[in-house]
C-alpha cells in the first residue's frame, strides 16, 4: 500500500472510514451477497447503469436494491442504538 503511505493525515482518515464503512457492509449477515456488493460499488461511485450490466438488470433495480439494502441497515443500527 504505497499510496496509503503517501497520504496526508486528512486523507488517511478519510480512507479509514470508507474501509469500516465497506468492511461493516461485507460482514453484515442482514445482506445478502448482491447487496452487499451493490453498496459497496455504489460507495465506489460506481454509476447505476454500470452495476446493473453486471446484474444483467436496470439501474432503477439497483436503485430499489440499494434502498431496501440502506432500509435493513437502519433497522440495524436502530436495534442497536436501542439496546444501548
Amino acid at each position: 500500500m504505497a499510496w496509503y503511505n503517501q497520504l496526508g493525515e486528512t486523507e488517511r482518515m478519510s480512507s479509514q472510514t470508507w474501509d469500516y464503512f465497506i468492511s461493516f457492509i461485507q460482514n453484515a449477515r442482514e445482506l445478502t451477497k448482491k447487496e452487499k456488493e451493490i453498496l459497496v460499488k455504489r460507495l465506489q461511485a460506481q454509476k447505476l447503469e454500470k452495476i446493473g450490466r453486471k446484474y444483467k438488470v436496470t439501474a432503477e433495480r439497483i436503485r430499489q436494491i440499494e434502498k431496501e439494502a440502506l432500509a435493513k441497515f437502519g433497522k440495524k443500527i436502530t436495534q442497536l442504538l436501542l439496546l444501548d
